[in-house]
């Protein structure tokens, strides 16, 4: 009876009564080589500016099966890593040159795209790939700078004890009473604070008023120089400064407590 090959790690399985005298080899490699590909491999792959399909054999080592690629080269466009449609987990790292992302899928389904200078964890039910990084089931603490690639909606609440870094364009969105509080800065280029009965706070200041009133269409908030200001109609009418202080830098009429 001939040899079978697992479907996912294509791992030998030696047929009933088979390899009499030799199925220590065949052992020895599925466990001390292939199976510690699978767990623990970290294989670099070198892109040149295409599309890169993995090599995956029965029996034998091969790109597919380690756990861990690290993905080098240089595009000058948006590249796929084409891996088998089988059952895996994949940590993808793209640190390719031209500033592209690069995806990871088969020759069909649905494909995840790691962005430039990004490591992340992707997995594959035999059909689509996914990303395994989607959320966070508990409470999530981030002791370096948070960057935001992406336009980013908050509708809880938002606590910002450092530096938050937006490199997209952002709303805090607050839901109803929500307080969205800047302990120290935020840094990007934040499209408006929007939410019905949303407030401020920072510090020792609290400016709380309704959608129609601070929170309209003419209100937006701003990073500039290390400050957060609140502009009406382009202009620049309070501040919050370094210590956490409301201070008002033009005319402002009050419609809620200040």
């Amino acid at each position: 009876m001939a040899s079978t090959y697992s479907p996912s790690l294509k791992l030998e399985l030696i047929g009933a009564g088979d390899q009499s005298g030799t199925w220590g080899s065949t052992t020895n490699n599925n466990l001390g080589i292939l199976l510690e590909q699978a767990i623990t491999g970290v294989q670099p792959i070198t892109m040149s500016n295409a599309d890169y399909v993995l090599t995956s054999f029965n029996g034998t080592a091969d790109e597919a099966r380690n756990q861990v690629l690290v993905i080098s080269g240089t595009n000058s466009a948006i590249r796929q890593i084409v891996a088998p449609l089988v059952e895996k987990t994949y940590i993808i790292s793209n640190q390719t040159t031209g500033g592209f992302a690069i995806t990871i899928g088969g020759t069909t389904g649905v494909a995840v795209t790691i962005p430039n200078g990004i490591t992340a964890q992707v997995f594959c039910n035999g059909t689509n790939f996914y990303s395994s990084q989607t959320g966070s089931a508990g409470n999530f603490y981030v002791n370096g700078t948070l960057l935001v690639g992406g336009a980013q909606t908050n509708t809880t609440s938002l606590s910002v004890g450092t530096t938050l870094a937006v490199t997209g364009a952002t709303t805090l969105a607050a839901a109803t009473g929500t307080t969205i509080t800047a302990s120290t800065q935020f840094v990007g280029p934040g499209t408006g604070l929007t939410g019905t009965g949303a407030s401020f706070t920072a510090g020792n200041a609290t400016l709380a008023a309704s959608a129609t009133q601070l929170l309209g269409a003419n209100w937006t908030v701003l990073e500039s120089g290390g400050y957060l200001y609140f502009r009406y109609g382009g202009v620049n009418k309070m501040r919050l400064d370094s210590t956490g202080n409301l201070v008002c830098t033009g005319n402002v009429t009050a419609y809620g407590t200040i």
